[in-house]
């Protein structure tokens, strides 16, 4: 079997749905039944219809559901309720579409769509436009579809719909209906922006995702990025702890297996999502999982074990189900194929005639397919052809023989041709590279955007803390505060705009670059087609060796180059966001472009301050002092490195940092201190060295506070709470060369310093509180 079918069939399950039929009422059922009785008017009667209709539908009574829901749509039509006219259409529209009646479901669906135009309910819309997507994809009506499709997608750019699983299901839809037309430049490109789409709003759904990529890679027999994407959904399926998704990408790596001839590695996948099938009565995954066992019987020519599994296929089938004709077809290959090989047909009179019945037997599959006016793969033909060829090569009709490899030859050329193949690995290329290049650019400009604003903001504090210094009386000083402040506001608000242009230009360039490739694609298919000529089998096999052969060479190269620079790049940007942010917070910001505000209720959180500063600004010159500043606060660095303690910013000449976040740490408090000791030791050996360094005190609380990103532009964390203002009033309380805990503090460390306890101690808004200062160890 060719993996065309089997990825086709694999979509098929997920793309018609299946629908199961129960008998049985529920008690809801029966107590709506009864209330419908009592209903005195008619909303009461229409609501209690569209009631029966939900509850009939999670029983999975179809038929009923749809009875029920059309009973209240004359009375809503009367009543002049246009949106719930919409919506009951919309809903029995849907539920014909499960049963597959497209007649019926397209009318109901065009006519919700006509009353929800008429309405604000935008995701009901969506929804309406969504099925009639659908409907459309599987009458073949390509175009039809993805204009459906992309109405949703242009919702969505308005800001317009609020539930955004429509918006997921019609990326979904995009690629399914480009995959299922064998359009696979527009496949790779509705499946890229499916995966990116889901990746930022549904990290849940991944495993679909992944799934589908995995299904495109495998048709266009990419086997190695196809496992690649089948391992990642069953990565996510082991971490959801959800045994359905293992189980199904299990299967999916068997088949991969199967696909590339290693057998014996695939039945183990296959047999383990075989039991948890066969256990948990997941019949519409254990048809498939039969068709791959049989599938591999097949190319090992074991064909007594190969119709064992598709008849356990088709035993498992019903003659509505979708797949049913396409486990008959594999069936009757098996039948062909076992006869053609086994039999001698010059000496067997009875086996020429079984022979001939199950060639027209399948030639009446054949045109089945051909007749049928949904989607068909490409592969069903080619299959069909290919064994009516031998077939009748045996039977000793050569001229009907010569026919099917002909049809073969021209179905396999319009499916697998150089041009398609080549098309496909140009697109794949030109949009890696160049979504990789756009994102360096992009990174390289908010870098120096963000640089050039550090720079401007260092250079205003040297500035005003200059000033400040300088200033002779408290008046002035607060002046210059609100200056600086102002100001420090204007190159925030100068740098906010300079980044928004940024992302609009990367934005306008994306846009601009995607639509030049489009119009690209349309004249490379126009040529394509006026120059298209018949390439014989050799050629093909050759052409499309050279191919691959120059593509992989090139795109080693080129990649192996880009790979070194994006390295480079990305090293440079986490660098300097490690040096801003938390790791942790720096890791949740690249990896969700966002971080959210968290609650810690065991950190100690520790303040220094120098005494006397401006006083020593005026005596040894303002920059002798920043130098000193800069030299000890280098020293403080690596001391809250050492103990484990997260530098929160520094203000003025004040040092803030926190232990305990934001990773918890049951030694918080006593790291802490530890801290703070080390540094009155470092203050002390800095002024034996040299006599104008710089006195001071130190401050210690542990509580709990709130930590996180102001805003979503300036990258900067800080923490929030009464914890941090204690701690600052232990700090203004402390002493010259001392270490300042709190009581609360000093219950978390008493066994392990010695202390000098100091009473209850007046603070600036917080009352008398009891405090402790620590010994030197």
């Amino acid at each position: 079997m060719k993996n065309k079918t089997t990825s086709f069939i694999i979509i098929c399950f997920l793309f018609y749905g299946n629908t199961v039929f129960k008998a049985q009422e529920s008690v809801g059922i029966l107590e709506l039944k009864r209330k419908l009785s009592l209903a005195k008017s008619d909303r009461e009667k229409a609501k209690i219809y569209v009631d029966l209709g939900n509850l009939y539908v999670e029983n999975k009574i179809a038929d009923s559901a749809i009875a029920y829901s059309k009973l209240g749509l004359p009375i809503y039509e009367r009543l002049n309720d246009t949106e719930q006219v919409g919506r009951s259409n919309l809903f029995i529209g849907g539920l014909f579409l499960e049963k597959l009646d497209l007649v019926n479901s397209e009318k109901y669906l065009i006519e919700g769509e006509k009353y929800l135009n008429r309405t604000e309910n935008y995701d009901k819309r969506a929804w309406a436009y969504f099925l009639l997507a659908t409907v459309n994809s599987i009458n073949k009506k390509n175009e039809v579809a993805n204009d459906y499709c992309n109405q949703i997608l242009n919702l969505n750019n308005q800001k317009k719909i609020k539930d955004k699983k429509v918006v997921l299901a019609a990326y979904q839809r995009l690629f399914q209906n480009n995959f299922l037309q064998d359009n696979a430049v527009d496949g790779y490109k509705s499946l890229n922006t499916y995966i990116e789409f889901t990746k930022s709003n549904f990290p849940d759904y991944l495993h679909d995702a992944y799934f589908f990529a995995g299904t495109f890679y495998l048709s266009n027999k990419d086997f190695k990025k196809s496992l690649d994407y089948y391992q990642k959904a069953l990565e996510i399926g082991k971490k959801n702890k959800n045994e359905q998704q293992v189980a199904t990408s299990k299967m999916l790596i068997g088949n991969i297996y199967s696909e590339t001839k290693q057998y014996e590695q695939a039945k183990p996948f296959l047999n383990d999502a075989k039991n948890y099938f066969e256990n948990n009565q997941s019949n519409d995954n254990l048809k498939l999982v039969y068709y791959y066992f049989s599938d591999i019987n097949y190319k090992q020519k074991d064909y007594t074990n190969a119709l064992i599994y598709i008849n356990k296929a088709l035993k498992l089938s019903k003659e509505q189900d979708p797949m049913y004709r396409y486990f008959t077809h594999q069936k009757g290959l098996i039948d062909l194929k076992t006869l053609i090989d086994d039999v001698d047909f010059n000496q067997d009179v009875a086996k020429v005639q079984e022979l001939q019945k199950l060639t027209n037997k399948q030639s009446e599959n054949l045109e089945y397919f051909l007749n049928l006016k949904t989607v068909v793969s490409a592969e069903v033909f080619i299959q069909n052809y290919e064994i009516l060829q031998e077939a009748y090569e045996k039977l000793g009709d050569y001229k009907k023989s010569l026919f099917y490899l002909k049809k073969a030859k021209d179905k396999k050329e319009e499916t697998y041709s150089l041009d398609n193949m080549r098309n496909l690995s140009e697109i794949q290329s030109k949009t890696e590279i160049a979504n990789e290049r756009a994102r360096i650019k992009l990174e390289e400009e908010t870098k120096r955007i963000q640089l050039q604003k550090e720079i401007e903001l260092k250079a205003l504090r040297f500035e005003y803390e200059k000033k400040q210094a300088a200033a002779k009386t408290e008046e002035e000083r607060k002046r210059l505060a609100l200056e600086e402040d102002l100001k420090r506001k204007e190159i925030q608000i100068k740098f906010n705009e300079e980044q928004k242009a940024v992302a609009l230009k990367y934005d306008q360039e994306k846009s601009i670059a995607k639509i030049n490739q489009e119009k690209k694609d349309a004249i490379a298919k126009a040529d394509l087609e006026s120059s298209k000529t018949q390439k014989n089998r050799w050629a093909f096999g050759a052409g499309l060796s050279l191919l691959l052969l120059g593509f992989a060479g090139y795109s080693y190269n080129q990649k192996r180059k880009d790979n070194k620079k994006i390295a480079e790049e990305k090293k440079k940007s986490d660098d300097l966001l490690l040096n801003i942010l938390p790791y942790e917070v720096a890791e949740e910001l690249k990896e969700k472009g966002k971080t959210s505000a968290k609650h810690f209720d065991e950190v100690s959180v520790l303040f220094t301050d120098f005494v006397n500063f401006t006083a020593n600004s005026e005596r040894i010159g303002v920059q002798e002092v920043l130098n000193e500043l800069n030299i000890c606060f280098t020293e403080f660095d690596r001391i809250m490195e050492k103990y484990n303690l997260e530098k929160i910013k520094t203000i003025g000449d004040a040092y803030l940092a926190v232990s305990g976040l934001p990773v918890s740490n049951d030694q918080h408090a006593k790291n802490a201190v530890n801290s703070g000791l080390e540094i009155l030791s470092y203050i002390q050996q800095r002024k034996k060295e040299n006599p104008d360094a710089l006195d001071i005190r130190i401050g210690i609380h542990s509580g709990s506070v709130i930590a996180g990103i102001v805003g979503v532009k300036k990258f900067a964390y800080d923490i929030w709470g009464d914890t941090v203002n204690t701690a600052a009033r232990m700090e203004q309380n402390s002493a010259l060369g001392k270490l300042n805990i709190s009581e609360a503090t000093h219950k978390l460390v008493e066994n392990d310093f010695t202390f000098e306890y100091r009473g209850k101690i007046e603070t600036k808004g917080k009352g008398a509180m009891e405090m402790y200062f620590v010994n030197e160890i």
